[in-house]
């Protein structure tokens, strides 16, 4: 009788911890022995209007292998004008600026094998910076960080032989470029596809 109690217990501590595991690791939690998850500082997301977000455009330079994406239609025209850019269209929504419940999306740059590249993870951008000999450019926008408020993934995928990072929100878009040389690299963060 006393086993099969400490049974029950073990399994309730294990659901606990389960269910612990997928609340952001940013949320203190504690797990009971009845299985319950007790949370502090843990709030519901925020949903913003999707009309605050704005297109984040996507192009591209078949001579130095670079896709570049940029919220800003001028430095857009810019790359197509002058440095060999084509326009791919518009790959995603993205917040301008900070908005509850997101986080930046840092955007960097390294000459030497002229590729963009953007992460959401701060640790993965100060490797760059510090052992790739990227520069940053600052924020490019900010994303969810997991799918909420209806917003979709945004696949990253990276050639070795074009020395290219390359971001879609689309799963079809994604497998022909794995077809194609790329690796999938995960999701960076989670964007809409429309504005409204």
């Amino acid at each position: 009788m006393k086993f099969t109690s400490s049974i029950i217990s073990v399994a309730f501590v294990a659901v606990g911890l389960v269910s612990a595991a997928s609340i952001p690791a940013d949320i203190e939690t504690s797990a009971h022995i009845d299985g319950e998850v007790e949370t502090r500082g843990w709030r519901p997301p925020v949903c913003v209007k999707r009309s605050q977000a704005t297109p984040w455009f996507r192009a591209y330079n078949a001579q130095s292998t670079d896709h570049f994406y940029t919220t800003n239609p001028g430095e857009l025209g810019n790359a197509v004008r002058n440095l060999g850019y084509k326009p791919e269209g518009i790959a995603a929504y993205i917040f301008p600026r900070w908005q509850p419940s997101t986080t930046p999306l840092f955007r960097m740059y390294n000459s030497d094998n002229q590729d963009h590249f953007y992460t959401a993870d701060l640790g993965e951008r100060a490797h760059a910076i510090a052992n790739l000999d990227y520069r940053d450019e600052g924020v490019a926008g900010y994303v969810y960080s997991w799918a909420i408020c209806g917003s979709v993934p945004l696949y990253r995928l990276y050639s070795g032989k074009g020395t290219d990072h390359f971001y879609t929100t689309s799963a079809s878009e994604r497998d022909s470029a794995r077809r194609s040389g790329y690796q999938v690299e995960g999701i960076v963060g989670f964007v809409f596809l429309s504005r409204f």
